[in-house]
């Protein structure tokens, strides 16, 4: 039987000590998810290729009842590893947990089910208004749920180029602004952030959804990992070439210096942005001593001899 909450090294991004996927594959079909590099996915995606991502889904079979049997001895109480992660439960990280099929499967819907049930605190991220279906389940539970959705700008037609099968930005902000009608905590991840972007479009973004008291404001730059920057460049060459072009000289160093320069006016706008340095610290190199001790506060400390 497979096991259905696995720990996770999202804890040094604050998000969560634990992590459930109910599928494996996605159908959002993002060009910047770096997800289908992960060996989570990778080595469970029968074989496809990162390029077919959002091209298929595999629902987890029997996780409902691995879930129940689980948590007979998954209390709550034996949830939290670490401060940072504080014992909440993310759902989901290498797939949407509201892809489209959720509306026929119910996967997602019947793991909250069991977990809030069973007392434990649960992070829900997804690029999806689908999720306003489950709003009755997470308003009886608020003081255990923190519901989040990915925003980076507010450009719909853009996002139709590279999250062809999410929800629009807008439509996002709509959810989460239902969710804050309804007392269900919130928060925010402004990411990818786009190096073809700038100050101005951040600012909008923060402008928006600061006023619905956010518990937090995540923020990453755009991440290259596999072959997601070859992948967003050929979606945007036919509409938005100027910015495929911009994509081809994201090198490691521009990459490291606009991560600063992005998170830095993030943290001096709000103390509820919470920045998202690469965990691997891949832009050290590239920093100057004063800029990487900055970043460095926003990440555990690295172990001893590393």
């Amino acid at each position: 039987m497979i096991t259905a909450i696995n720990p996770s090294g999202l804890w040094k991004k604050r998000l969560g000590d634990w992590v459930l996927n109910p599928y494996v594959g996605c159908e959002h079909g993002c060009y910047h998810c770096y997800c289908p590099a992960m060996p989570g996915v990778k080595f469970n995606n029968h074989g496809h290729k990162q390029a077919e991502w959002g091209t298929y889904l595999y629902p987890k079979d029997g996780i409902v009842e691995a879930l129940r049997q689980q948590l007979r001895l998954f209390t709550p109480d034996k949830a939290k590893r670490t401060e940072w992660g504080d014992g909440w439960i993310l759902v989901s990280f290498l797939t949407d947990c509201y892809t489209p099929s959720e509306a026929k499967f119910k996967l997602t819907r019947q793991c909250l089910e069991l977990l809030l049930e069973a007392g434990h605190k649960v992070r829900i991220q997804t690029r999806s208004a689908l999720v306003e279906r489950d709003f009755d389940l997470l308003a009886a539970h608020r003081r255990q749920v923190l519901l989040g959705t990915s925003i980076g700008h507010f450009d719909d037609k853009l996002s139709c180029v590279l999250e062809p099968r999410a929800s629009s930005p807008t439509r996002r902000l709509r959810m989460i602004e239902k969710a804050a009608e309804r007392d269900i905590p919130i928060y925010i991840a402004a990411a990818p952030f786009l190096p073809f972007h700038d100050r101005q479009v951040l600012q909008q973004v923060l402008d928006a959804v600061l006023p619905l008291r956010p518990r937090e404001v995540f923020c990453e730059v755009l991440n290259p990992k596999g072959d997601n920057l070859a992948m967003m460049q050929a979606a945007l060459q036919p509409a938005y070439p100027d910015f495929a072009d911009r994509l081809a000289g994201y090198s490691a160093e521009y990459w490291a210096k606009f991560t600063y320069k992005v998170l830095l006016y993030g943290i001096r706008r709000s103390k509820r942005f919470i920045a998202w340095p690469d965990t691997q610290r891949l832009w050290a190199k590239h920093l100057s001593t004063e800029e990487n001790k900055y970043l460095e506060q926003f990440l555990p400390p690295l172990p001893v001899g590393a």
